[in-house]
């Protein structure tokens, strides 16, 4: 280690060691940053002093780079026998760390592949090649950006040659060997010929092959098996190893890697003008087909690529993708000032039911809100803010009293054959008379030309609301309107997700608008958010994989849009990322101050993670902006619920009820509020409500009742016909294993107690967070007889969850089936006070040692 001090820069500590020195964190004593200090041996002498003037030469000339995805040699200092290199010091994740989660999504890779090979055509334009380019090697910065490190390893080359001007051994180290790191290394240096450019084009294609598909192209030991691999087996495609890649894509880091140099890219300005020809046929609509840059939608027959990426590659890619977000935060829309104007967009009345009227009443409220809410100054009441039953219902003043709004824009839509008219009107609450009105015609072939023109007029009927010029810089969400059409009737199947096969519809609408559309940034996150969905209603990790593609996929198309960047937060919320998802969905509320869905959200997240008041607060707020909007009742119901306010989660769910009396969801609910606040007739009688309208939940729910009542034969086949519909859920064979053990068969139960705890775990490979489950697993593994592993996951999900009465019930059940009576009761006492319901713990089989206990006894009369 150098002393603590090398020049002006004051060793702070090591960062790690390479094959030619130790790297560590300095700060510079005159400019007050950090750097990094790379030490290098050097040491004087006739062998040393050609070491020691290969360094300086080296470092110098990375010293000539600047380049903002290259970290920058600041300085070289000469010691008695060392040379100190002081570097950029980086703060990041390695893409080395990045790819052991599982490979990136091809969108992503693209971008990594424009950022790096920018960064070698302006250091191979200044006659340096960097020789050791591997995952290692390359930063990405909190901002999302790349930088390539360790150009202290470069030499000199002669740009027009494409040779080594030093001479043939520039492909060894200082001490003879090779110079980088096998599997990245080009095949000509391993045959002894020069590095040069090409050779740098080499190991960023074996990269970005490893990013594509989470494996190198050749797989071999090191060494000889290596070797002969990179020399003479046949060059892989990354598509052929079954990865999602564009085809576009494929063929560019397919020439990249090619074994003879004079088959590659000629320069990495080439290369950088392939990857941008890629990413244009994304951003040119006219190329529906042929050159692709994005993944086609997927099918809903799982592929190998998204089995690949489930699981943790989930959590970890989301953090990339917030990542990836963060360098996009200067280009959003500044949030709007509070208040000076508010403006509801009612939705347009259809003259008849014809299908064209209603898709173009649908889609001018969706585009005149879209538009609306990216005017500074301007607040818009969220999509579908009136009340769901009748647009008329409500005079202008009502509404504009109800929402805050300052203006109200209204319209009607008629179609006569092939010919279309779109009339509009902006009121001013309390006025007598139309603040402006406008008509359009249009065909309907021409829809989206009308949407346009629809949006335009009454942006420029706003007047001095709307900053001069702004309608110039609105971006539509497609020009296909046949795309926009799919996705608002995938966003109506989607608002009712419990309706039975709602969730497959919408997947299909959105897969279809987007092979009608591939840079409908909006259609991609309707998919994401539909897969995810379907994750949670199938315990699939695929469709997991399959939400986190769609999204990440959106977020590069259109970071700024408020939607994309919602699905976002729901998609951190759902793997356990609730700070993150808090802080996104916040973002989505600067930007959309009357969203009820993301205030919704946010309810859900600040409940989840112990600010239950807040929360509460915030769904409130959701429901008072679309008061008719069954959902967001839900959201309040099950913060009471959580929190053990039964009482108040009854009047929450009764009201889904009366909203939604067709969902089984909403029944299920009530039932189980009634149940633990000690009515079993009433829970019973909303249990079988709910299965009568399909809900598979209340079959178990209805179980528990009678085998509370020790009715085991009736409540057998109840927990039978659950498990039978849900086969995924390891709730259901939780239930299964305590009737089996109550009717004295342990096989069968210890068999149903591992399928819930093997569930169970591959749910929390998607969302290792979820306190709930951690919980549940240790009341699993605790009835399988592993007390110790029941032990250790009790008191994570107590720490990733404080206070949560759901979970500390669950660590009394461990500590009772320990044997652990007097730490049982305690705990059960504190569950009681954090609102856990005594009457669920009274009918508990698991507290059967507890019964006789008088402390036990006291403690439900006392909760009574």
């Amino acid at each position: 280690m150098p002393a603590v001090s090398v020049g002006p820069y004051r060793v702070l500590e090591h960062l790690g060691a390479g094959a030619n020195g130790a790297v560590f964190l300095a700060e510079d004593t005159r400019l007050h940053r950090r750097v990094a200090l790379k030490t290098v041996s050097a040491p004087r002498g006739t062998a040393g002093d050609a070491r020691r003037s290969r360094v300086l030469r080296e470092a110098r000339a990375a010293a000539r780079l600047n380049h903002p995805r290259i970290a920058a040699v600041y300085d070289v200092i000469e010691a008695e026998d060392e040379i100190h290199i002081v570097m950029e010091h980086v703060r990041g994740t390695t893409l080395a760390a990045r790819v052991r989660t599982g490979p990136l999504p091809s969108m992503q890779v693209l971008d990594l592949g424009l950022q790096l090979s920018h960064a070698l055509a302006h250091a191979h334009g200044m006659g340096v090649i960097h020789r050791d380019l591997k995952p290692a090697n390359i930063m990405i910065t909190p901002q999302g950006e790349a930088k390539i490190l360790d150009f202290g390893l470069a030499r000199l080359y002669d740009a027009e040659a494409d040779s080594v001007a030093l001479s043939a051994s520039a492909s060894l180290t200082f001490d003879g060997r090779v110079v980088g790191t096998p599997p990245y290394i080009p095949p000509e240096v391993l045959r002894g010929e020069p590095a040069g450019a090409r050779g740098d084009i080499y190991s960023l294609g074996v990269t970005l092959f490893e990013l594509l598909t989470g494996k190198r192209p050749f797989e071999a030991a090191n060494g000889i098996p290596l070797t002969t691999a990179i020399l003479s087996a046949p060059t892989p495609r990354p598509r052929s190893s079954g990865a999602d890649v564009p085809v576009a894509l494929d063929e560019v880091v397919y020439r990249a890697i090619a074994r003879d140099p004079a088959d590659r890219q000629s320069s990495a300005l080439e290369l950088a003008a392939e990857f941008d020809r890629v990413a244009a046929s994304i951003t040119d609509p006219s190329t529906q087909s042929g050159r692709l840059a994005l993944p086609a939608p997927p099918q809903p027959a799982p592929s190998r690529r998204r089995t690949i990426v489930a699981g943790l590659a989930v959590v970890a890619a989301i953090a990339a993708v917030t990542v990836a977000l963060r360098r996009e935060q200067a280009v959003l829309p500044r949030p709007a000032a509070p208040g000076t104007q508010v403006i509801a967009v009612r939705r347009l009345h259809a003259a008849t039911e014809d299908p064209v009227e209603q898709s173009v009443a649908s889609g001018v409220a969706e585009s005149l809100t879209t538009a609306l809410a990216k005017v500074p100054g301007i607040t818009v009441a969220s999509r579908d803010a009136m009340a769901a039953d009748a647009p008329d219902a409500e005079t202008v003043d009502a509404l504009a009293r109800r929402l805050g709004a300052t203006r109200v824009v209204d319209g009607t839509v008629q179609r006569s054959g092939e010919k279309l008219r779109v009339n509009l009107t902006v009121s001013r609450p309390g006025s007598a008379s139309v603040g402006w009105a406008g008509g359009f015609e249009g065909s309907v072939g021409d829809l989206f030309s009308l949407q346009n023109r629809a949006v335009a007029d009454v942006l420029d009927g706003l007047g001095d609301a709307v900053p001069e010029g702004f309608v110039a810089t609105l971006v539509p969400p497609t020009e296909n309107t046949e795309a926009l059409a799919e996705y608002l009737q995938g966003r109506a199947f989607l608002e009712r997700s419990d309706v039975k096969g709602n969730i497959d519809r919408s997947i299909a609408l959105f897969e279809s608008a987007i092979r009608r559309d591939a840079r409908f940034a909006r259609a991609r996150a309707g998919l994401g958010e539909a897969s995810w969905r379907k994750y949670l209603e199938t315990n699939d990790r695929t469709w997991s994989a399959t939400a986190l593609q769609s999204t990440m996929d959106a977020v590069l198309l259109d970071p700024g849009d408020a939607s994309v960047r919602y699905t976002l937060a729901l998609l951190q919320e759902g793997t356990g990322r609730v700070a993150e998802a808090i802080a996104e969905v916040r973002r989505v509320l600067a930007l959309q101050p009357r969203n009820d869905e993301a205030q919704a959200l946010l309810g859900r997240l600040l409940a989840s993670s112990g600010k239950v008041e807040e929360g509460i607060a915030a769904i409130r707020t959701a429901i008072s902006l679309r008061p008719q909007y069954w959902r967001h009742h839900l959201s309040l119901g099950g913060a009471f619920y959580d929190a053990g306010r039964y009482a108040e989660a009854a009047q929450a769910y009764l009201r889904v009820t009366q909203l939604q009396p067709d969902s089984g969801w909403g029944f299920q609910m009530l039932g189980t509020c009634y149940h633990a606040l000690g009515d079993r007739t009433r829970a019973k009688e909303q249990y079988l409500r709910a299965i009568e309208l399909g809900d598979a939940r209340a079959h178990s729910n209805l179980g528990t009742l009678y085998y509370e009542e020790q009715r085991f034969p009736e409540a057998a086949r109840a927990f039978e016909q659950a498990l039978s519909l849900e086969p995924g859920s390891p709730l259901k064979h939780r239930n299964l294993g305590d009737i089996y053990t109550r009717m004295g068969d342990k096989a069968r139960a210890q068999k149903a107690y591992r399928s819930a705890a093997e569930i169970t775990r591959d749910q929390l490979r998607t969302n290792p967070r979820d306190a709930l489950n951690i919980a549940r697993l240790a009341v699993y593994e605790a009835k399988l007889g592993r007390h110790d592993e029941a032990a250790r996951l009790s008191a994570n999900a107590e720490a990733a969850s404080p206070g949560n009465p759901e979970v500390t019930y669950r660590q009394a059940v461990v500590l009772t089936l320990a044997g652990r009576l007097d730490e049982a009761i305690l705990t059960l006492d504190k569950a009681i006070r954090q609102g856990y319901s005594a009457k669920f713990i009274e009918g508990d089989d698991d507290f059967a040692p507890l019964r006789k206990r008088a402390e036990f006894q006291k403690l439900l009369k006392t909760a009574d």
